[in-house]
């Protein structure tokens, strides 16, 4: 599976530049948002000067950083096909960037040591990527193999008599960054993916017996509305009674199944679920995340799906790319044909910047100004005049 985490290039995020290779792989987990295991780490590379404490050595900012699982060949087989589309991927991200070089961290806990078994196998799978590298002028600039992220750990490179020591990374400057943007760092991927684990199947049967009543009688009330007052006018207050439940979720609330099942009713609005989109980079998003991701794991299949695709938009617009996956994932496996988030993913494997997505919670907005509901500005900016 592979795993990108486009960079953000919202102006308060300055480029990450590291000049030590165990200081660069001391940074993965929070570049990744998790410590990865038996993985390539792959990074789009920018010279950017020289290191002030080390006139001889030049420094490189960092890119987009891209994740997939290793797979290395047993002697005398070929490189997997799975591997080699991974290393495609990597080189039309980066082509993309405009990345002069590449550095990859590949880590394995069967990666001991130079002498390792499967050096030699592991050295033509990395021949292989620089070939493809290759191919659009790109250079790979390092490879290096760890059996773990962890302080003290030994790196080399594989095939060289070269080798060093892992940095802390708790201490990593880019760790520090990103706890100050509130940007978590989990222990593991399964951490991620036990974010939206569905919460046992009787209490989602019970929401899944409430949603047929309130179809009922959610529908009753926006015929209704709309017979007295047009469909924007049932959209606005099917909207509002979103964005209510967030508030009240927000303040310790405790949802009902009536209440998650309403939910799911509201967000099968396309109108208001996209309308809600626009929350995702103003000061409800983390509120409204938590409520996503509530309903992403108490809702049926295949409910489920508009909220774990909310859950994975908020995550991507802040440049949260491994939550991002893991919700898309989520929301298509109970639903293979939600289209959002089917498009989103495929934005997300492409390597696209957030910013490339943002204009979707503009949208939202704009949908939320037509019905006559603001939105919580976007943080760091101001709306469009007139939302």
């Amino acid at each position: 599976m592979t795993t990108s985490t486009p960079s953000s290039s919202h102006p308060s995020s300055p480029p990450l530049r590291l000049a030590d290779v165990g200081e660069l792989i001391a940074a993965l987990p929070a570049l990744m948002g998790f410590p990865p295991v038996r993985s390539i780490v792959v990074m789009c590379l920018t010279p950017s000067g020289i290191a002030p404490s080390r006139p001889t050595a030049r420094t490189a900012s960092i890119g987009a950083v891209m994740r997939h699982d290793l797979l290395i060949p047993g002697p005398g087989e070929p490189v997997p096909d799975r591997m080699d589309e991974a290393f495609r991927r990597f080189r039309a991200v980066c082509a993309r960037e405009g990345a002069e070089s590449v550095a990859a961290v590949l880590v394995d806990d069967r990666l001991t040591d130079p002498g390792a078994d499967g050096i030699a196998d592991l050295c033509r799978l990395v021949d292989v990527f620089a070939d493809r590298l290759d191919v659009v002028g790109i250079d790979l600039a390092g490879v290096y193999a760890v059996p773990e992220i962890a302080a003290g750990a030994t790196w080399f490179v594989p095939g060289r008599d070269v080798s060093g020591r892992v940095a802390d990374p708790a201490a990593s400057v880019v760790a520090a960054a990103r706890v100050y943007e509130g940007s978590p760092i989990r222990g593991s991927r399964d951490e991620l993916a036990a974010l939206l684990a569905p919460y046992p199947s009787a209490v989602r049967q019970e929401v899944a017996r409430c949603i047929d009543e309130v179809v009922d009688s959610r529908d009753r009330e926006y015929e209704r509305v709309a017979r007295s007052g047009g469909g924007e006018r049932a959209d606005r207050l099917e909207l509002e009674t979103v964005l209510a439940h967030i508030r009240a979720h927000a303040a310790g609330t405790s949802l009902s199944p009536s209440d998650h099942a309403e939910l799911a009713v509201l967000l099968a609005n396309r109108t208001v679920r996209d309308a809600v989109m626009g929350l995702a980079n103003g000061a409800l998003a983390r509120d409204a995340e938590r409520l996503w991701i509530e309903l992403a794991r108490v809702l049926p299949d295949p409910e489920r799906a508009d909220a774990a695709a909310l859950v994975g938009f908020g995550a991507y617009v802040r440049g949260d790319g491994p939550l991002a996956g893991v919700a898309f994932a989520a929301a298509l496996g109970s639903d293979p044909r939600h289209r959002l988030s089917d498009l989103l993913d495929q934005a997300l494997q492409a390597g696209l910047r957030p910013d490339a997505i943002r204009g979707l919670a503009e949208t939202g907005h704009e949908i939320a100004s037509r019905l006559g509901v603001t939105l919580p500005p976007p943080e760091g900016g101001d709306r469009t005049s007139g939302h």
